[in-house]
């Protein structure tokens, strides 16, 4: 028996809109960068405004893997298209790799003399302390409605912007350097920008590859304690699960009274299914496969095939 959970169509158009959102504000964002960072030569903040620029990318990445992942079931995509979604988190993490890298080809330039020094001014850091403020406020947002909405994808691109606000206060250190007769500051403070860049595109692609490999999203154990803690359930075991944390699937076999009638057995099998949602509303998908109990469910050890 399965029992699928509507698609939450209102939710991804929450998503979406609020993609739209920091969009439009993290591109400002990235205009002021360069620019400025064009006018000093401040590598530091030319590196930032490439990661601003990155953050919209994703933004775009991200408006079209939601309108894709938003999609219901069809013949060719039986579980529905929400790995469409995981996929976009996975080529945000890849585009920020790539910025990394060119970051680090500029660095290597800099090392080598290739690049003038900053001409840092008052205005520049006037300027970078607004983009500060703003890419806090625009992963406060983000990371806000990531929690609501149950959004991996928003949750990875909030995690990009705020990298990008504590980059932003490495530029101002950079700039604080210039400013004291250290030139080389601003290579440092780019130096440690990458570090940030670095570590956000390494987060977001381990944590979005391991929905790809299919790592389990609940603990079997839970959920053997919740299917058993069902009156008429004998045990369960075989329970399996997979998918976004916003959108699980899960299958299991339950022990049954081998002479409980079939239409008793499937009964049971929609209570244990709505009991299973009460405790994990991350529930899109749950498949029960009853079958006779045999007298020894409670020395059973394997939860999960081959554990």
């Amino acid at each position: 028996m399965r029992i699928v959970k509507p698609m939450a169509q209102e939710r991804d158009r929450r998503i979406a809109r609020v993609l739209w959102i920091v969009l439009a504000l993290n591109w400002l964002v990235a205009a002021a960068k360069l620019f400025v960072g064009w006018r000093t030569g401040a590598l530091s903040l030319l590196t930032d405004g490439l990661h601003s620029v990155l953050d919209g990318a994703s933004n775009v990445v991200g408006l079209i893997g939601i309108s894709i992942a938003s999609r219901p079931p069809d013949r060719q995509h039986p579980y529905g298209h929400r790995r469409f979604e995981t996929m976009a988190a996975v080529i945000i993490g890849l585009l920020i790799g790539a910025g990394f890298l060119e970051i680090i080809s500029q660095l290597h330039a800099g090392v080598s003399g290739e690049r003038a020094a900053a001409n840092v001014s008052w205005g520049a850091a006037a300027v970078v302390i607004v983009t500060v403020v703003s890419n806090a406020f625009i992963s406060a947002y983000e990371s806000r409605q990531a929690r609501l909405l149950r959004s991996a994808l928003l949750e990875a691109d909030s995690k990009h912007t705020a990298s990008d606000a504590l980059a932003a206060i490495a530029v101002l250190a950079g700039f604080a350097g210039c400013a004291l007769g250290w030139p080389d500051a601003d290579l440092v403070a780019a130096a440690i920008v990458s570090v940030f860049i670095a570590h956000t595109a390494w987060s977001i692609l381990r944590a979005n590859i391991a929905v790809l490999a299919d790592e389990a999203c609940l603990s079997p154990e839970e959920v053997h304690a919740t299917v058993v803690g069902v009156a008429g359930v004998r045990g369960a075991h075989k329970i399996r699960s997979r998918g976004d944390p916003d959108h699980v699937h899960l299958d299991l076999h339950l022990h049954l009274d081998p002479n409980m009638p079939l239409h008793e057995a499937h009964a049971l099998s929609h209570v244990v299914a709505a009991e299973l949602r009460r405790q994990f509303p991350q529930l899109s998908d749950v498949v029960v496969h009853t079958e006779p109990a045999d007298g020894r469910e409670k020395d059973r050890s394997k939860l999960v095939p081959g554990g």
